[in-house]
């Protein structure tokens, strides 16, 4: 049974560029029957979405195709003005490296690593990232002393700890 989600952004804004824009976007998985419908969606920059949904019901999945990890059966995906879609599995990894922030649903810290170096790991695969933080923030090391900060996580000894040890 396919889920349609009646999406209600937070807050109301001019019609911009979308940061998110779905359109006729559907999703099953090989051999089973539709997941995902969803005719029509926008997320204006400054809106904040919140998914809610029983286990099954495509939220996982409905991220993953934000994110590039997966493709739509039919519809498309803008994200930044970008078409995923129309994007090599390649470019969509180097597209969702570049511009997004995503955590797969697996754990996936690299153990060897220690928290910083984990949370760093994508700058070092994308210039662009690395650019963007020492913009905003002077530094890489400071953007994500900051992204701590902000997330309630201020022991600077968590930094060094190794994931494995977490």
């Amino acid at each position: 049974m396919a889920r349609s989600f009646n999406f209600q952004p937070s807050v109301s804004q001019p019609m911009t560029q979308a940061l998110i824009e779905l359109s006729d976007l559907r999703f099953n998985w090989p051999g089973h029957p539709q997941l995902l419908d969803i005719p029509e969606f926008r997320l204006q920059s400054g809106e904040t979405l919140f998914l809610k949904g029983p286990s099954g019901s495509g939220k996982t999945t409905l991220l993953g195709l934000l994110g590039g990890v997966q493709k739509p059966v039919s519809g498309s995906i803008r994200l930044l003005n970008q078409d995923l879609s129309a994007l090599s599995s390649a470019a969509r990894d180097r597209f969702r490296v570049d511009h997004t922030g995503y955590i797969f649903q697996q754990f996936n810290l690299l153990p060897f690593l220690s928290v910083r170096e984990n949370i760093e790991l994508p700058c070092h695969f994308s210039s662009v990232r690395a650019e963007r933080a020492r913009q905003r923030h002077g530094s890489v090391e400071k953007a994500t002393t900051t992204l701590l900060a902000h997330l309630g996580l201020k022991d600077p000894a968590m930094l060094t700890r190794r994931a494995d040890s977490l």
